[in-house]
């Protein structure tokens, strides 16, 4: 992968210009010429100095198992015809939200001048398995998708011997993805100072899902691709999610609160948003 000024490459802390360029880069190749989420994880490990010599035991465990779930991904694309993988909770996505995380971390990295590389992984391995085998529908119970990513991420994080109380918080971060909860992650760090831990990587994770969707360049046509993927599923807000009045919505929803997402200017840039979708 030659991603030279293209992917994951800061220039000046420019971080939001770094960040949407990454996005871009990511779909000069999708999908005809995908370069595969292995590839895209090795860069984001790359672009964070994790590697396997430079973490602990159980940071190594998290980060092999995360390998072990981007081949899985690819693996489960090529048993799905084009038609059948979903047309938002796909690799694209899956891409996107880790290239997301990847930009948070180095942020918070920065930020803080304290990098706790367990907590970075563990990161990665809950961002790029937080969606793992979507099924493209949508929840009836609260965290009904999520919890079946978390049964299908078990074996892989069990035959790496992820020890038990990563687990439980990589469980409990992917779970805590909904969509419909996310206010009360955020609440759950209201007045707090970042540190890492479960409740702010809870946020993170949040941020990271969504922070391509917010994207005034590449948002509204991920919005299309969800209009897509839910008229499948003859969901009711297909026909309106895609739209005008649909983005300005979903916009407003939004909350990003993590001292990353502050340094990216997201609220800013989706407030600007907003304003022009109403003049």
């Amino acid at each position: 992968m030659n991603s030279s000024n293209q992917y994951l490459n800061l220039n000046k802390d420019l971080w939001h210009e770094c960040l949407e360029s990454s996005y871009g880069f990511l779909r000069a190749s999708w999908p005809r010429n995908w370069l595969g989420m292995p590839v895209v994880l090795l860069e984001c490990l790359r672009f964070l100095n994790l590697q396997e010599n430079n973490v602990s035991d159980a940071g190594r465990s998290m980060l092999k198992a995360a390998k072990s779930v981007a081949s899985e991904i690819e693996k489960h694309a090529e048993n799905l015809s084009e038609l059948k993988e979903p047309k938002y909770h796909n690799r694209l996505h899956f891409a996107d939200a880790l290239t997301s995380m990847s930009v948070q971390l180095a942020i918070l990295v920065e930020l803080k001048k304290d990098a706790s590389q367990d907590w970075m992984v563990c990161a990665l391995l809950a961002c790029i398995a937080h969606d793992f085998v979507h099924p493209g529908k949508v929840n009836l119970v609260e965290s009904e998708i999520e919890q079946q990513s978390v049964n299908f991420l078990k074996p892989i994080l069990d035959s790496h011997s992820v020890p038990d109380e990563w687990q439980k918080i990589i469980d409990t971060v992917i779970v805590r993805s909904d969509f419909s909860i996310v206010h009360q992650n955020h609440a759950q760090v209201a007045g707090k100072a970042f540190e890492w831990n479960l409740e702010w990587l809870c946020v993170l994770l949040n941020e990271a899902d969504v922070m391509a969707s917010a994207s005034s360049k590449y948002g509204p046509v991920l919005g299309d691709s969800l209009a897509q993927e839910w008229r499948l599923i003859d969901f009711p807000l297909h026909s309106s999610v895609a739209s005008l009045e649909g983005r300005k919505n979903f916009l407003k929803q939004l909350i990003f609160s993590s001292p990353s997402s502050l340094v990216l200017g997201l609220g800013e840039k989706i407030s600007k948003e907003i304003l022009t979708i109403n003049s």
